[in-house]
């Protein structure tokens, strides 16, 4: 079984997100909307991936991925950020943290669980 932890200040997006797979018996999901807890969660549960926001209060979602590259139990565990930020100073900026893909909102559901199905390397459903 694969995990996947959510990170996302917003409830309606977190619950978004965690109901393409509630039916999944390959994928568990955790959510998580207070950033400043996002490390610790990955510590303790270690995701297959992580499903990331960037416009966040108190650990925004650049601060986070600095936090998580920084740590090598961490660093290696693939990154999704889906964000609102369009521009291109943002996706920039989480490249070169490595992110597997970036996503803007408002997303499409299919997009998202094919791109997740593929960065966890399961078949599609």
């Amino acid at each position: 079984m694969k995990k996947i932890l959510i990170v996302d200040d917003s409830e309606v997006n977190l619950l978004l997100i965690q109901s393409i797979f509630e039916d999944d018996p390959e994928i568990q999901v955790q959510i998580e909307s207070e950033s400043t807890n996002a490390l610790a969660d990955m510590r303790e549960n270690r995701p297959d991936l992580l499903i990331l926001d960037l416009m966040m209060p108190h650990i925004d979602g650049f601060q986070l991925l600095q936090r998580i590259k920084a740590e090598p139990s961490l660093a290696e565990i693939p990154v999704m950020v889906i964000s609102a930020r369009h521009d291109t100073e943002a996706i920039e900026k989480v490249r070169q943290f490595g992110v597997e893909d970036y996503i803007t909102k408002p997303v499409d559901l299919e997009i998202v669980a094919t791109n997740i199905r593929s960065i966890l390397k399961l078949g599609a459903v």
